[in-house]
């Protein structure tokens, strides 16, 4: 009998240890959430702040451009691709780093 419990309380020691390791470790991976959330909303206040940025800059930039006919006027337009690929480069990095910081 004396041997049984002793057994059992090794047994409990054991759980107990692992059970002190599992929360450390929760801990961890809790503070390592939070400042992904940071870094998540960070990148995502900066896209919106670029996105805010060029919107009223592409409107003067295609009113501005009234004078213009034809094909130089489609010229001026489709010059704002190349923010736009930046974008979506913006984009794609930003759902890597939350892929990358989920994995």
């Amino acid at each position: 009998m004396l041997q049984t419990l002793s057994t059992v309380q090794a047994q409990l020691h054991e759980l107990e240890e692992e059970n002190a390791i599992s929360r450390r470790r929760v801990h961890e991976l809790e503070l390592e959430l939070e400042e992904c959330k940071r870094d998540v909303a960070r990148e995502r206040t900066r896209l919106m702040e670029r996105e805010e940025s060029k919107g009223p800059d592409i409107s003067y930039r295609v009113s501005g451009s009234s004078k213009a006919k034809g094909k130089s006027k489609a010229k001026d337009v489709s010059g704002f691709n190349l923010p736009q690929l930046d974008d979506e480069r913006l984009r794609v990095r930003y759902k890597e780093a939350v892929d990358e910081k989920k994995g």
